[in-house]
């Protein structure tokens, strides 16, 4: 392949690019943005150390994606929970710490309510969700990456979503 520099140059060009689904799939993957950064970062580092193992011939993105869901999987099993001072309440708008801190609750029972049911999903399935709604992927692309022909991609999607509409809805 070419240089050091035409490398880095193409690694940075692919980070430019898929930075937002990416990050947002390893968000949702871990939950947390700061453990999505390091997330992020270990993807990119990985992308510049096996770039000449890219088959050029196929989609970059696809190949980010999977870098990106093995990181994932390695963080989740070795993380331990702690509350960092980014996850605090910022009484800063005006509101008293106790609103602040009761309107997040309130946000995180919902988003804690769908992550349980989304966990609650086939793996292959809320992998799909998780590509198509928080990497931002296309069926085709899912299809191709998870090698299923792109209707039962979208089958999956339609019948994943009706069950967590049904379940969020009781």
């Amino acid at each position: 392949m070419g240089s050091e520099r035409d490398k880095r140059a193409d690694v940075s060009r692919l980070a430019v690019l898929h930075h937002g689904p990416l990050f947002g799939y390893c968000r949702r993957r871990l939950g947390n943005d700061s453990e999505a950064d390091d997330a992020l970062q270990e993807t990119f580092m990985r992308a510049f150390k096996y770039y000449d193992s890219l088959d050029q011939s196929r989609d970059a993105r696809k190949w980010l994606f999977g870098i990106a869901h093995n990181v994932c999987v390695e963080i989740a099993r070795g993380r331990k929970r702690h509350t960092t001072v980014a996850e605090l309440p910022d009484p800063s708008d005006g509101k008293s710490t106790t609103e602040v801190a009761l309107e997040r609750l309130a946000q995180e029972e919902n988003l804690e309510q769908v992550r349980r049911e989304l966990d609650r999903l086939p793996d292959r399935a809320r992998r799909i969700l998780e590509l198509r709604f928080f990497g931002q992927m296309t069926s085709a692309e899912i299809a191709e990456l998870e090698d299923m022909k792109e209707t039962a991609v979208r089958v999956t999607v339609h019948r994943a979503l009706e069950g967590l509409r049904a379940r969020l809805a009781r």
